[in-house]
């Protein structure tokens, strides 16, 4: 009896056992699924982030390539006020601006009557002229900017070309190429990353950058097998840019040979649209971290046949631990939302470094000849120019948490920095300032440097005489500091440029988001419009 009792109490227990180990796994089952999706989602979260700072990097580098195009536009625009010498001299001015550019290996300015050449010029060391004539008289527009990938002498070139016809029936045609291997050497090694890979193509599907340089130039199909060029345009044409969504393929990477998540970006540059393709191994990002917790469930599981007290503690210990991991993606998500706008930071900052490490050995030069000439001549002027010069530098050397200062800091320093100016040209350089603002302009906001790089500029670029002295006027209002001089451009040799300052200025208020900021030539002076920050 007593044997049939217990007999009955161990079926219970089995069955009890065997029911705990069926809700178990069921329960284990539906737990698994919803972490592998949370886990999938951050995971992908943080791929998309990843695409996105390259798609923002490569975007600012390529427009950059591209401001040559923009300003030749500008000057093209002008054209109807300027004689052909000096349409000419601009233009040449740009080209060889173009041409100083690390990346860029040739520039080329044409001047076309009836589709032959009567006026070239050429910087690089490769002659490309036939090839660059014989796509641009095929083209049968008056006005048109394209651009192309290429192969010349061993090396691929990614050319930009802008061709217009003036009034008179001449057509100018400028143009540069950018060395693709050079630029792909620099920024492979500047943003490596980790796990995943970039290639980027042309809306033609021609590789221009890709980490097996045999790829970079041709036009391979392999990375459109499953979406087409014409679907990933469409795409980013139907959508809002601010909203628009990448597109998401998996295939097998013609380079790993490995299985991939692919997303497609579309980067605008100028007109033409390159396509971004940011490619992440399956098994490293996705399928080999939903492995390691199932296998963490598992061990669970089996710990679970011994007791479930043991297993309840358990599985909550490792659902702590899966809480503070969703929290360590969710701070790496958000570290990657901010890398964007710290890049673009890092870049303005690095362009003022420049401008200040090119300003104290070019300016003391001047400075020290123009105080050694001085100090023979007038003892008091020499004592109050090396005053002048202690606080130019003091202010030049100050640390500063950001890279901007008020109106009336960069007013204070442009008025000792004007007296050295002022004292190496004599009368033939003169400056006015005019408050329109009654005061109300002077605790805004401009960028560090602002009206010395404009002033700097002027002094650099224009004729500086008795008979042609520079005037230079600082206009200021509520909302903007107009900054103007009569334009008299130097003939001849031109002093070297690091082509840093008005670049500078423009990355500044990009940051900002301030669309305002712009240069123009207007009734033969030359005018800069600075809009103030009130932070």
């Amino acid at each position: 009896m007593k044997f049939l009792l217990k007999k009955r109490k161990h079926q219970y227990y089995l069955l009890v056992g065997v029911l705990l180990m069926v809700l178990f796994f069921i329960g284990y089952r539906l737990i698994t699924n919803k972490i592998t999706s949370e886990a999938e989602g951050l995971i992908e979260v943080v791929i998309k982030q990843y695409a996105k700072e390259k798609e923002s990097i490569l975007q600012f580098d390529f427009n950059d390539f591209n401001k040559f195009i923009v300003d030749t536009q500008k000057i093209i625009e002008s054209s109807a006020d300027l004689d052909r010498s000096e349409l000419k001299n601009r233009l040449l001015f740009n080209s060889e601006l173009a041409f100083s550019e690390e990346n860029i290996d040739v520039s080329f300015v044409y001047f076309l009557k009836d589709n032959e050449v009567f006026d070239s010029y050429f910087f690089g060391s490769i002659d490309t002229s036939k090839n660059v004539l014989e796509r641009v008289k095929s083209l049968e527009d008056k006005s048109q900017v394209f651009d192309t990938v290429l192969n010349l002498g061993g090396k691929t070139y990614y050319r930009k070309i802008i061709k217009h016809q003036l009034q008179d029936g001449t057509f100018v045609v400028f143009g540069y190429d950018i060395n693709l291997l050079k630029y792909w050497n620099y920024f492979s090694q500047k943003y490596s990353g980790k796990g995943g890979y970039v290639t980027l193509t042309n809306n033609e599907g021609v590789c221009m950058l890709h980490p097996e340089i045999g790829y970079i130039g041709k036009h391979e199909t392999s990375f459109f097998n499953k979406v087409s060029l014409n679907q990933i345009l469409k795409n980013y044409e139907q959508q809002d840019y601010k909203k628009k969504k990448q597109v998401k393929v998996a295939v097998i990477s013609e380079y790993l040979n490995l299985e991939v998540m692919r997303y497609y970006d579309v980067i605008q540059v100028g007109n033409s649209e390159l396509i971004l393709i940011t490619s992440f191994p399956l098994n490293i990002f996705i399928k080999e971290s939903i492995n390691n917790i199932k296998q963490y469930l598992l061990w669970m599981s089996l710990l679970a046949l011994l007791t479930f007290m043991l297993i309840l503690g358990f599985s909550r210990s490792q659902l702590r631990s899966q809480h503070l991991r969703t929290l360590q993606y969710e701070q790496e998500r958000k570290r990657l939302a901010i890398s964007n706008e710290q890049y673009q930071q890092k870049n303005a900052r690095l362009q003022l470094s420049q401008l200040r490490k090119k300003l104290n050995p070019h300016f003391l030069f001047n400075t020290l000849n123009s105080l050694h000439v001085l100090i023979g001549l007038d003892k008091t002027m020499s004592q109050q120019f090396v005053l002048k010069l202690s606080e130019v530098y003091r202010y030049l050397l100050k640390d500063r948490e950001a890279n901007f200062s008020t109106v009336k800091e960069e007013l204070h320093f442009l008025e000792h920095y004007f007296f050295l100016q002022k004292i190496r040209f004599n009368n033939s350089i003169n400056l006015s300032i005019t408050d329109k603002s009654e005061g109300e302009a002077l605790l805004k906001k401009i960028p560090f440097l602002a009206l010395e790089t404009l002033i700097e500029n002027a002094i650099k670029h224009n004729e500086i005489t008795k008979k042609n002295p520079l005037f230079i006027n600082v206009l200021i209002e509520k909302d903007k500091i107009v900054v103007s001089n009569n334009y008299n451009p130097r003939k001849g040799k031109k002093e070297k440029s690091y082509g840093v300052g008005l670049g500078y200025l423009s990355n500044f208020y990009a940051f900002y988001n301030v669309t305002s900021f712009k240069t123009e030539v207007l009734d033969k002076d030359f005018k800069c419009y600075l809009p103030l920050l009130s932070k």
